[in-house]
């Protein structure tokens, strides 16, 4: 949550993000690394609130994969949602499966890697395709490099950053 410019931060005390953050707790303490791996919410890898969370897995990892599920509709319109497909699991909501490694023996921040399981499919075509990876080396990764918003995918430019601000609603003075 410190690593974050969101003004809505509620959504990084979800259950799962409690997880992630346990997880990474403990595998910190083994001294030869090793992997977790999550099937949880896809909206972390987009939703602004989380660009904090997202630069904490790129600081504490040395690998990240994510497999994005697609599927979330949720509050999306017609076209937008039907590219998103059915979800797997008959929800509303989006599902990522993450694996993250830890190899203490290299330092730096963290490889990213991506994968969008594709547009307009169904559950069965989704869960066929999973059937069909076998493992992560049959996976066609593509590598992440974040910008500095911490954004892995659609990446926000700079344009609005030369804006003048109207207003600053934490500013006692501006208030009257």
């Amino acid at each position: 949550a410190a690593d974050t410019k969101a003004t809505n931060k509620n959504s990084l005390y979800d259950s799962y993000i409690k997880a992630f953050r346990w997880a990474s707790d403990r595998i910190a303490q083994c001294p030869e690394g090793g992997i977790v791996g999550f099937v949880t919410n896809s909206g972390w890898i987009e939703k602004l609130a989380f660009e904090g969370f997202r630069s904490c897995l790129e600081k504490e990892y040395t690998s990240v994969y994510v497999l994005d599920l697609k599927g979330a509709v949720r509050g999306k319109s017609s076209e937008t949602a039907k590219r998103e497909g059915q979800s797997i699991f008959n929800i509303l909501t989006g599902v990522a499966i993450t694996f993250l490694v830890k190899n203490p023996a290299k330092k730096g921040k963290a490889a990213i890697y991506y994968h969008n399981i594709g547009d307009y499919l169904k559950r069965e075509e989704k869960l066929t395709r999973l059937r069909q990876f076998v493992s992560v080396k049959g996976i066609d990764w593509k590598t992440i490099v974040p910008n500095e918003k911490q954004d892995w995918i659609n990446q926000r430019g700079d344009e609005f950053d030369m804006l003048i601000l109207l207003g600053d609603k934490d500013n006692r003075l501006n208030k009257q």
